[in-house]
């Protein structure tokens, strides 16, 4: 069932539907849980049959591990590292045993659907099993107790709005929501259905008409096109990976809100990033703040436990590039992906010793010919960083060789320039006013014409779409 489908709308409607009749009848809360947790999981289940009781079996292993590690005296570093293996291990077996079964094993068109599921790493599987882990993390540091209801603590790891792409959500603020009474006032609707419009908008409108003009289809054979072409669709892909994925961000929290459930804002403009530790707390936010919490921060302090000094080069070295090695194996157990880690790393390390010899400066008072050099900079180091993470290591090298040797003179399609700028447009809005709601101040004509063609433009580009994405975020 996908997010953008009559089914999916079917589901949202008949579940608010149930909800809102029992808040009217005052039923108690735990019946309230019970019938999201029956659509989250039916939601699961329509991608696979399989798939719930695998989300079952490790909810059920975390709920207890939780309890056994908050009552224990001793050993609790033993029980934290075995919940981190069974998450990780369960990750492991689909991204390394299914790769080995699929080779050894006679996969047939006939039987295809029928056993491919089981080979390849469950949808959603990388965000509830991180979510497993840092419940108990925080149980281990007295951050949280343990969930005494596991109504609700299932239905933290399966809250369909965000099973499949997050946001990765800390269960010490989830549950709090689930186990208070949630009101659903106009504010709230008006507030959260401008959300599933800016999400709209982003995903069916930008990223569709990306789609639609397939800019980036020359990534798909690097050897076959010039320089310009190649920088073209690159910058073009970049965006589209954006769009669709911040949309998503922003209808599934727009969704959520609609059950008076909020769940973490997951982007916050970051092609406006001053460098590129800002930009990674714009980007995907949930995932990159779980990394700082659970990676790069206890790895800092064992540095800083020995050599406290602000010069400590190997904290300045090792956090950040340990940090986002282990983010590059979260988007893919692949070399490609490790590269482009081992990339983003080493950016943030050169911006962290530079810091040592040249001092912050607030951003009005760097001149503006330096910020705009400066952001052109971090735009142009993401999109060759991106490259590996988009294309597999031979292909990578065939783009950089083109890019080195082929400027052909051929040009790009012209077409896109205008839904890159109306995508950065939005993007300004909400960062000059520092408000993701800025839209809602708008003039009521105006606000009354977008509602109007949003719709409108998503079911003219959804009839003019003839092919599926070029790329999809994992």
């Amino acid at each position: 069932m996908a997010i953008l489908s009559l089914e999916f709308l079917i589901l949202v409607l008949a579940t608010l539907t149930v909800y809102y009749l029992l808040s009217y009848l005052r039923a108690p809360r735990i019946l309230q849980n019970l019938i999201l947790l029956a659509a989250s999981y039916y939601f699961y289940w329509d991608w696979f049959q399989w798939y719930p009781l695998l989300l079952l079996a490790l909810t059920a292993i975390d709920f207890g591990l939780g309890h056994w590690l908050y009552k224990s005296t001793h050993g609790k570093r033993a029980i934290v590292w075995l919940g981190v293996f069974i998450n990780i291990g369960a990750m492991a077996w689909f991204l390394i045993g299914g790769k080995y079964l699929q080779r050894t094993l006679e996969i047939t068109a006939a039987n295809a659907l029928d056993i491919m599921p089981l080979l390849v790493l469950p949808i959603g599987m990388s965000y509830y099993a991180l979510n497993g882990i840092s419940y108990l993390i925080d149980i281990n540091l007295r951050l949280a107790k343990p969930s005494t209801n596991f109504v609700d603590f299932a239905l933290y790891l399966a809250w369909f709005p965000k099973l499949l792409n997050g946001p990765l959500e800390r269960a010490r603020k989830f549950l709090p929501q689930l186990a208070e009474k949630r009101t659903v006032d106009t504010e709230t609707l008006a507030h959260n259905l401008t959300l599933i419009l800016i999400g709209l908008f982003r995903i069916a409108v930008l990223a569709g008409l990306l789609t639609l003009l397939l800019p980036s289809i020359a990534l798909n054979d690097p050897s076959a096109h010039g320089a310009l072409v190649l920088l073209w669709a690159l910058l073009t892909s970049m965006f589209y990976l954006y769009n669709q994925f911040a949309g998503y961000s922003d209808l599934v929290r727009g969704v959520s809100g609609l059950f008076g459930i909020e769940l973490t804002r997951n982007f916050n403009t970051p092609f406006f990033a001053k460098d590129f530790s800002d930009f990674w707390t714009r980007w995907h936010i949930s995932l990159s703040q779980w990394l700082r919490d659970y990676i790069y921060m206890p790895v800092s302090r064992a540095f800083l436990r020995k050599n406290p000094s602000r010069t400590n080069i190997p904290n300045l070295i090792v956090p950040p590039l340990a940090t986002m090695l282990i983010s590059g194996l979260w988007h893919g157990a692949d070399w490609n992906h490790l590269v482009w880690g081992a990339l983003m790393g080493l950016f943030i390390i050169i911006e962290n010793v530079r810091m040592l010899f040249r001092p912050v400066k607030a951003q009005a008072a760097i001149p503006l010919w330096r910020r705009i050099t400066s952001k052109v900079w971090l735009v142009a180091l993401m999109g060759a960083a991106t490259v590996p993470f988009m294309l597999d290591l031979i292909q990578t090298r065939v783009f950089f060789r083109q890019i080195v040797k082929n400027w052909d003179g051929v040009m790009f399609d012209w077409r896109v320039l205008p839904i890159l700028v109306l995508s950065l447009l939005m993007d300004w809005f909400q960062n000059r006013n520092n408000d993701e709601m800025v839209f809602r101040k708008w003039p009521l004509w105006l606000q009354a014409i977008l509602l109007a063609a949003i719709p409108l433009a998503m079911m003219v580009i959804d009839q003019l779409q003839s092919a599926p994405p070029v790329f999809v975020y994992p």
